[in-house]
């Protein structure tokens, strides 16, 4: 089963590795993924209405990081979330799904898309 996996970044060179990350956990797992992505709110917003993702990796920095989760709880709930910021209190009260603080490994997001993983 074909798993569909959206990442919003706006930094271009750390989107990059990300999905660098999730097509090495995808590999791993010989688990076939679609990998879509974006950069803000309104092209997110348009994507999970349209490609329905069953992950939703949100990595970009400070306040604009929250609002983006905030919103996108409204649509989804299986929310990846790292941030520069220490937000794990607030991803804490929204009930996500992970939280890590930044700078991004490889480590951090296998760790955190195998958590996820077993949520199914």
């Amino acid at each position: 089963m074909m798993i569909r996996i959206m990442i919003c970044d706006d930094q271009q060179q750390e989107r990059k590795q990300l999905i660098r990350d999730v097509q090495q956990w995808c590999e791993k797992r010989t688990q076939p993924a679609l990998i879509e992505f974006c950069e803000n709110w309104p092209d997110l917003a348009e994507k999970i209405k349209s490609c329905k993702p069953d992950i939703l990796i949100i990595a970009n920095n400070g306040v604009a990081g929250l609002d983006l989760v905030t919103n996108a709880l409204a649509l989804m709930h299986k929310i990846l979330w790292f941030s520069d910021l220490d937000f794990s209190l607030q991803a804490y009260r929204l009930c996500l799904s992970y939280f890590c603080k930044k700078p991004l490994t490889s480590a951090k997001v296998e760790y955190a898309l195998d958590r996820i993983a077993e949520q199914r």
